[in-house]
């Protein structure tokens, strides 16, 4: 199946295009099932060689090229409320928040890698960038955050700031390595809604967002924001901060709603649920979703793909059928 960054350019310039694709991670096992063979992990940590394949395979306009950036060793784990998030990450305290070294070289090769790997086959690489308010609360865990910004503030500004510097270190050496496209992770939502109120979020993560966006446009890169969760109140604020294209639109939000508020303003990427058809679904139900979506919110400003990623719930065939579905809808 091909692949054509082009049509990923064109959807994020809010323009129509021929059915672009994509996905930021594809996990272990339904990888293994389309590529026929072991490889060693998902796609942030299999060999390059492998994901450019696998995206060959299915047609993808880009793969993600994880650039790291500083996360601080939190801990995925169950909270003291019962629900399952970040908790007792290693930064402990403000010093130990702010203090952890990142090293752009490290970015910049990390995306040369996959820029190489991708050469020749019309594959785009987007660099993921580390997002504002993701390694502080990684950090320090979702409730120390919560509390933190309450008993801290300072200290967290300070933190996103830094974050915000590492941001842009990554964001410069991704575009001196080669890449089509960045993409800044930062979940400030969940599926409830912001992690902290619209307003705080407008203090803390707004103008910070504008200087990774206005960096992006200086160097002529395209920028997409991943937020899971509900996006009822980051969609105006990924509008104001600039952001080419927001991914994904998770299966908590109206989709038709978000889509109608997004027209004309900005792309949206990710809207085939999971949850839903993606795991218990038939090839023929994935079909006849792809068709619906495009038919209702391409072919301006709109990217299909999962609404969060393709993992190890998704059977092998339905990855393919998504990918078919996709395939036919280009005339393929």
């Amino acid at each position: 199946m091909t692949s054509d960054k082009c049509r990923l350019r064109e959807a994020f310039a809010g323009r129509a295009a021929a059915v672009p694709f994509f996905e930021e991670v594809i996990e272990q096992r339904p990888a293994e099932a389309v590529l026929g063979r072991a490889v060693g992990g998902d796609t942030r940590r299999m060999a390059v060689a492998d994901h450019v394949e696998l995206a060959q395979r299915l047609g993808l306009d880009a793969v993600a090229a994880h650039t790291g950036g500083w996360l601080g060793g939190g801990t995925y784990a169950e909270a003291s409320d019962g629900s399952t998030h970040y908790v007792g990450g290693a930064a402990g305290a403000g010093e130990e928040l702010v203090a952890e070294p990142f090293d752009p070289g490290e970015a910049r090769e990390a995306v040369r890698r996959y820029v190489e790997g991708a050469r020749g086959t019309g594959i785009g690489v987007m660099a993921w960038l580390p997002g504002i308010i993701t390694g502080p609360a990684i950090a320090l865990g979702y409730e120390a955050l919560a509390l933190a910004l309450h008993d801290a503030p300072k200290m967290i500004e300070q933190a996103c700031d830094l974050q915000l510097t590492r941001t842009s270190q990554a964001l410069a050496a991704a575009v001196e390595a080669g890449a089509d496209f960045v993409a800044m992770g930062d979940d400030i939502s969940d599926r409830n809604g912001p992690m902290m109120t619209p307003e705080m979020l407008r203090q803390l993560w707004l103008e910070r967002a504008q200087t990774i966006t206005a960096e992006a446009r200086r160097r002529s890169i395209p920028i997409m924001l991943h937020c899971c969760g509900h996006l009822g109140a980051v969609l105006p604020l990924a509008i104001a901060a600039g952001f080419d294209a927001l991914q994904p639109v998770a299966g908590c939000n109206d989709v038709p709603a978000i889509l109608a508020q997004a027209r004309g303003r900005i792309t949206v990427a990710g809207t085939v649920d999971v949850g839903s058809v993606l795991v218990r679904g038939t090839p023929d139900q994935i079909r006849e979703v792809v068709r619906e979506h495009w038919g209702a919110y391409g072919p301006k400003g709109f990217v299909i793909g999962s609404n969060h990623s393709l993992n190890d719930a998704v059977p092998g065939a339905n990855v393919r059928a998504l990918a078919a579905a996709v395939a036919e809808l280009r005339g393929g």
